[in-house]
């Protein structure tokens, strides 16, 4: 596999990091492009009034001179396979937010961070192209073998943020990743799929005992038996990556077992 080319497009937005990297968190831009998510990924001073496309909902009626949150990552992937490198990697870019993965609540401090150009849920959730996908494995077998990352620690969005976030999405090919070891996902026997075990508002062992593997996997979770909204939102996120298929946050036989196994993965 080939060492991937780079353009660079420095952001100001970034701090220092203190630690070597050992996570890798995969976001979409969930932007109209990738013009536009690159301009926001380096903006300097974002305000609402000169925000580069239209506001999402949640901004509705800010004053035009309303500050928003800065944002930045390592590394954009357009979905041409170019890559733009906007932060060094060993400096914190500030992709992931509010987030917690392994023990430990500051993603940015631990990530390196990579934005996939497409255009999200509120966009139809596009397939991602081939040339996109190629250079996103490129770009991550470069990082993990430089860094010394295991490929169990690259991971979505929604997996440090399950209850804020839906990307890079169920769409998102991770059996591509895993199948050439830059990610992996968990192996279950392929049964059981819609058979409930639990659903939201349920209690019992079988929950604890997922809440548990999920725990062991890295999630942010107490175990507490309860198939509460914070569950609810991390089977959802886990079912994004290890079982696209059928993402309804409902525990369920197979995705009770693919807990398991990632657990079992993890020890």
């Amino acid at each position: 596999m080939s060492a991937p080319s780079f353009i660079d497009a420095p952001s100001p937005n970034w701090d220092e990091r203190g630690r070597a990297p050992d996570l890798v968190v995969l976001h979409y831009t969930g932007m109209a492009s990738g013009e536009a998510a690159l301009a926001k990924l380096r903006d300097p001073d974002p305000r609402a009034g000169a925000y580069v496309q239209a506001l999402p909902p949640s901004c509705a009626g800010l004053a035009p001179d309303a500050e928003l949150g800065r944002a930045s990552a390592h590394y954009l992937v357009e979905d041409d396979g170019r890559v733009f490198r906007l932060v060094a990697e060993d400096k914190r870019a500030w992709h992931a937010g509010a987030s917690f993965w392994a023990g430990e609540a500051d993603v940015n401090a631990r990530s390196i961070g990579i934005e996939i150009v497409n255009g999200g849920h509120e966009l139809g959730l596009p397939d991602f192209p081939d040339a996109q996908i190629d250079a996103v494995i490129a770009l991550l077998a470069d990082i993990l073998g430089r860094w010394n990352i295991p490929p169990s620690r690259v991971v979505g969005h929604s997996d440090v943020a399950p209850e804020r976030k839906a990307d890079p999405g169920e769409r998102f090919p991770w059996a591509r990743l895993a199948a050439v070891g830059v990610a992996v996902l968990p192996v279950g026997a392929g049964a059981g799929r819609g058979v409930r075990v639990a659903a939201p508002g349920d209690a019992g062992a079988a929950v604890r005992a997922a809440q548990e593997g999920l725990i062991a996997t890295g999630y942010g979770l107490a175990a507490s038996g309860a198939m509460d909204a914070r569950t609810v939102a991390v089977v959802t996120a886990f079912q994004r990556r290890a079982r696209p298929a059928l993402v309804d946050g409902v525990l369920d036989v197979e995705t009770a077992e693919l807990i398991a196994a990632a657990a079992r993965a993890e020890s």
